[in-house]
């Protein structure tokens, strides 16, 4: 999803996109880091995430090159990283930007939601409170770090009704989150709610409960993070209760600012923070007529180009701009 929404934003701004995948190996993602700045004709710009605190040596590796560098989705979450990175353009000139979403409040909007509906239902153990097993992306990794952090924070505030029971590594794949569900549910004789960093780990422990005879959705409740499509499918039949998303585009909304940036425009004046915004059955109708097809190429990326809109004196890259261009 990511990269095809960034494809779509390049053609539309005439930039040349080149697709470089490790399959979240971050060590891997720095030797290939290393290889592309040392090309005779290495890119103008690099745009990366921040696997396991990898994005620290990329910096440095494309600073020394003297090559820009735009980091997307993970920031930098252990203060030693924090310490010694900084901001943007502080320590390391050529590091000129950052589009962080916020992944604390998708992981508390998607735990409220979970326990909202919970209550509705009246599910609850025999304790008389909400029990919730949580299953966490890859350790050390911001996005993870910080949802599963506001997941704590909604379950402190609901103190007296839930208990979270564990917090399981998921490494964010589907496969992992069902062998990790297959043991948490023969751990836990009861589990009301099952959040998952990300859809395809909720996904996968959905899976571990319908093998032991469970009704997601209604037996356990189940929530994710991403917009993925099979997702979308499962909000609308009802097995999945919601899934927080929307960041996806920010590889793209990055690629706008990195346009305007090379053609004068520099954005460090205009601060971009994106929000996660939360899909369930209540609103899926409407928002998967967009993010089920995706089809991006309906979308002019110009009209949210500074370049290409001299009057326009703010970003706007809300789903509300979106669902304009449709």
């Amino acid at each position: 999803m990511t990269i095809d929404f960034m494809q779509a934003v390049a053609e539309d701004l005439d930039m040349e996109l080149e697709v470089v995948t490790s399959d979240r190996d971050h060590f891997l993602t720095v030797q290939q880091a290393k290889e592309i700045v040392s090309r005779k004709n290495p890119p103008d710009y690099i745009i990366t995430g921040n696997e396991k605190s990898n994005a620290g040596q990329i910096i440095r590796i494309s600073d020394e090159a003297g090559i820009k560098i735009f980091l997307i989705s993970n920031g930098f979450v252990f203060p030693k990283d924090i310490e010694a990175y900084g901001r943007p353009r502080e320590k390391y000139k050529h590091w000129i930007g950052e589009m962080i979403p916020n992944n604390f409040s998708a992981g508390y909007q998607m735990g409220k939601v979970l326990i909202n509906k919970a209550l509705a239902l009246n599910l609850t153990a025999q304790d008389g409170k909400i029990h919730i097993a949580a299953i966490a992306g890859a350790f050390g990794t911001h996005a993870s770090v910080e949802r599963v952090r506001g997941l704590q924070t909604v379950v402190g505030e609901f103190s007296d009704k839930v208990k979270l029971l564990q917090v399981f590594p998921g490494d964010w794949t589907s496969e992992r989150a069902e062998k990790v569900g297959r043991g948490l549910f023969r751990r836990y004789k009861e589990v009301q709610i099952i959040w998952g960093a990300n859809d395809t780990t909720a996904i996968g422990a959905m899976n571990a409960a319908i093998s032991i005879g469970k009704t997601p959705g209604k037996d356990v409740l189940f929530g994710g993070c991403g917009w993925y499509a099979p997702a979308i499918q499962k909000i609308q039949e009802g097995t999945l209760t919601t899934s927080v998303g929307g960041h996806f585009m920010d590889g793209g909304w990055a690629m706008v600012l990195l346009n305007d940036y090379h053609h004068g425009k520099d954005f460090i004046s205009d601060p971009i923070e994106t929000d996660m915004f939360l899909l369930d059955k209540s609103n899926i109708e409407k928002h998967s007529i967009v993010f089920v097809k995706q089809q991006w190429s309906k979308i002019d990326f110009k009209k949210f180009s500074k370049v290409h809109n001299p009057s326009l004196k703010r970003y706007d890259f809300s789903l509300e701009a979106i669902f304009q261009q449709f």
